[in-house]
């Protein structure tokens, strides 16, 4: 074999042998980028896992100069609403709850208490501290007459710093008694033989 034919093997398999490297570079180049996410990708998955849900409720009790203010304009609005007590949402408007007519009410006023919206899904209720209430609607009723005194009388007798504003009752003949305590909006769940008392942290609305 000549010197010359020997060369070209040579130079052929050089070729070859730099044409398979040039290959399994790119090929192991994709898959490096195919294993690791871009930037972007994980910037985004840490934004989404980064929303946490809101847990509790953060409105507070409204009372003295404020609580004047947005009884008043209650009052103005519809002049057959008691207020009992009034809720201050984070967003600064307002829950103002009451009766008209016997009947629980709570109203979502907005802050500049211009919009008033009956809220008639929610009645005595805030967030549904207690099974059952604060969904789709409140199946309790007003009480009132000789019924609502000895239910007050109880609650005095239990805690006389609480003053009742208002007693519902529910379907299993238990009592939702709502009131004021120090300055503050409070609700206690009763049983029906009046026995048990339990402060709902949850409804002070």
């Amino acid at each position: 074999m000549s010197t010359k034919h020997i060369k070209r093997i040579g130079l052929a398999a050089a070729g070859l042998t730099a044409t398979g490297i040039m290959i399994f570079g790119a090929a192991s180049l994709a898959s490096a980028e195919t294993a690791s996410p871009s930037p972007g990708a994980s910037s985004s998955t840490a934004a989404g896992s980064g929303n946490g849900a809101k847990g509790g409720s953060s409105d507070t009790a409204v009372t003295g100069d404020e609580l004047a203010k947005v009884t008043a304009a209650m009052r103005a609005k519809d002049s057959t609403v008691t207020v009992t007590s009034v809720r201050k949402d984070p967003d600064g408007s307002y829950d103002v709850l009451g009766t008209k007519d016997g009947a629980s009410v709570m109203y979502d006023v907005s802050a500049d208490l211009k919009t008033f919206t009956l809220n008639a899904g929610r009645g005595g209720h805030g967030g549904g501290g207690k099974g059952g209430h604060g969904g789709g609607g409140s199946n309790d009723t007003a009480v009132t007459g000789d019924e609502a005194a000895k239910v007050t009388a109880a609650m005095k007798a239990k805690n006389s710093t609480v003053t009742v504003t208002s007693v519902r009752k529910d379907p299993d003949g238990s009592y939702d008694v709502l009131g004021t305590k120090d300055g503050a909006n409070v609700m206690y769940d009763v049983s029906a033989d009046l026995a048990t008392f339990t402060q709902n942290t949850h409804a002070g609305r």
